[in-house]
């Protein structure tokens, strides 16, 4: 009997750190916004928001902005090709996103990285800090990295028409390349929602954040030389 008693609450103890853990909340597809010709919004962004510590990333009704949401602030920019950007921290009900992806998390472990990663590596090397650090990494799971980074691409998505390519939506958005420039990454993991909230060839989808400019993008191609930091849920 003891040894039952055990096992239940052992068993009650796993459940409760993965149900922390899988806190996500998916709203939206990138399939149907690509494929389908998807625009409208999908989530009230104030409600989202009205939680707190909530961390989130991905794109405004109609294409028209990014959205960027850390420890429950909000920052949306929105930006045309050859025009500067603008920024928006507050919210009314109005306001929607077309894809959203957010996690609750109400305080992260920190780890130091001192290899170099780049674009095409850096969703091997998140997977296997993450397995380090005690995270499920069958499920999806979100992360901050920070450091300098040697070089980073981005843009922030304008609207688009409705049967255009991934390529087509990248030359006419608003794009910047930076180097040797110190900031944040919010970021995603999931090997189970390519063409959701990944592109279909990865794993992770990255927002770059640079908050003295209140300035946040998709990231296109990184590179990281510098030590670095990133964090995980701590569960």
């Amino acid at each position: 009997m003891k040894k039952i008693f055990i096992f239940i609450i052992v068993t009650f103890l796993i459940s409760c750190t993965q149900k922390e853990q899988n806190d996500i909340q998916i709203y939206g597809a990138l399939s149907e916004i690509m494929h389908g010709g998807a625009r409208d919004g999908v989530i009230d962004l104030s409600k989202v928001i009205s939680d707190d510590h909530i961390y989130g990333l991905g794109s405004m009704e109609n294409l028209n902005g990014e959205i960027l949401i850390m420890d429950s602030h909000l920052l949306i920019n929105r930006a045309k090709a050859g025009e500067s950007p603008t920024h928006e921290m507050d919210v009314s009900t109005e306001t929607k996103a077309l894809l959203l992806v957010t996690a609750k998390v109400k305080s992260w472990k920190n780890i130091s990285i001192y290899s170099s990663t780049d674009y095409n590596s850096i969703d091997t090397m998140i997977k296997q800090e993450a397995i380090k650090a005690g995270v499920d990494t069958e499920n999806p799971f979100p992360f901050i990295i920070e450091g300098k980074f040697n070089n980073v691409a981005w843009h922030i998505i304008s609207p688009q028409d409705k049967d255009g390519s991934h390529d087509d939506h990248l030359a006419k958005s608003w794009k910047r390349k930076d180097s040797e420039v110190n900031g944040k990454i919010l970021g995603f993991y999931s090997e189970k929602h390519q063409a959701i909230f990944t592109h279909h060839t990865r794993y992770t989808h990255l927002h770059i954040w640079y908050e003295s400019e209140a300035l946040s993008g998709h990231i296109d191609d990184l590179t990281i030389k510098d030590p670095w930091t990133i964090s995980f849920p701590n569960i």
